[in-house]
């Protein structure tokens, strides 16, 4: 499994980079992407850049070029729901354009003009994950799901809060999530954005948000953290149609009980990729966090889950 991280700012995905390891770097479209491990995981990283169509090319050269199973956002926002405060998090149940507005032609506001699909739904196992991994962080944060608003503006103006809160029952709003949500949602992707409060919905958004960035950024960190270490599943078996090996790996981790998930190598030039970078040629190759294993001996395989 591999998963996408996404952060628009430097500030969203320094903490990242900082923890990744055997880190390989690819430019595309002019957006940086870092392929490596992260809490036990394979992850692409990357920053989008600002808005809304940074983060649509940025998700969709995820997906194409880099194989991501799913997507998670992660970073800052300003708080909507006028109960949050600063350094709350909110986990998306849902992503709206809150700037799409054809309204004088009889759309709803956010709604796609001719279509019916507008409101993109996150991810309910990711949901759930990133629930639990922040309300690991401390009573003292308050974790809350809830609609998640994006458009290509920096709102600091308290009747424009107010606005969104009325009209769309948000929680918070950014600049670039329901894009990403869109492309995974039109990739069939399962995708969840995880924001933390820089500041509240009380028309001091320019003031606060410099300040409390880092801060934001450090809780989003950690909940992301935590979402991989516990992110199913715990193997990774590279195999061909027809390996006999290959199936007697795969019934050795059925008997044990350990879920894994099957990446056929011809299907897919990244994964023949994968196996290449962990220094193998030929399959089976079992992989378990950041170590792998070629070929089916079971005295191997149990040192690799040991």
């Amino acid at each position: 499994m591999r998963v996408g991280i996404i952060g628009a700012m430097d500030e969203e995905i320094a903490l990242y980079l900082e923890a990744m390891q055997e880190t390989k770097t690819t430019t595309k479209a002019g957006i940086t992407y870092y392929e490596g491990t992260f809490s036990g995981r394979q992850v692409v990283l990357c920053k989008s850049g600002v808005g809304k169509v940074n983060a649509s090319v940025c998700t969709q050269i995820l997906i194409d070029a880099f194989g991501v199973d799913q997507v998670i956002f992660t970073g800052v926002a300003g708080a909507v729901h006028p109960e949050l405060n600063i350094g709350d998090i909110v986990v998306s149940t849902d992503c709206v354009q809150h700037d799409m507005d054809v309204t004088p032609l009889g759309f709803k506001p956010g709604q796609i003009p001719f279509t019916e699909k507008w409101i993109w739904e996150a991810d309910q196992h990711l949901v759930q994950l990133a629930v639990e991994a922040g309300q690991q962080l401390g009573e003292d944060i308050h974790v809350v799901t809830g609609r998640i608003l994006s458009g290509d503006q920096f709102v600091a103006d308290r009747e424009k809060v107010k606005a969104l809160y009325e009209e769309f029952a948000a929680s918070c709003t950014e600049m670039e999530g329901a894009a990403v949500a869109q492309v995974c949602a039109m990739n069939e992707k399962p995708f969840v954005v995880v924001r933390s409060m820089s500041d509240k919905a009380d028309g001091s958004a320019h003031v606060n948000f410099v300040e409390f960035t880092k801060l934001a950024s450090q809780r989003s960190y950690a909940i992301v953290e935590q979402m991989l270490s516990k992110l199913s599943p715990k193997a990774i078996v590279y195999s061909t149609k027809g390996c006999v090996d290959c199936e007697l790996v795969k019934q050795w981790l059925t008997a044990k009980g350990i879920e894994f998930e099957v990446r056929d190598v011809m299907t897919s030039r990244a994964y023949q990729e994968e196996v290449e970078r962990f220094g193998f040629m030929g399959v089976p190759v079992t992989v378990a966090g950041d170590k792998a294993f070629k070929g089916f001996h079971p005295d191997e395989l149990e040192k690799l889950f040991s």
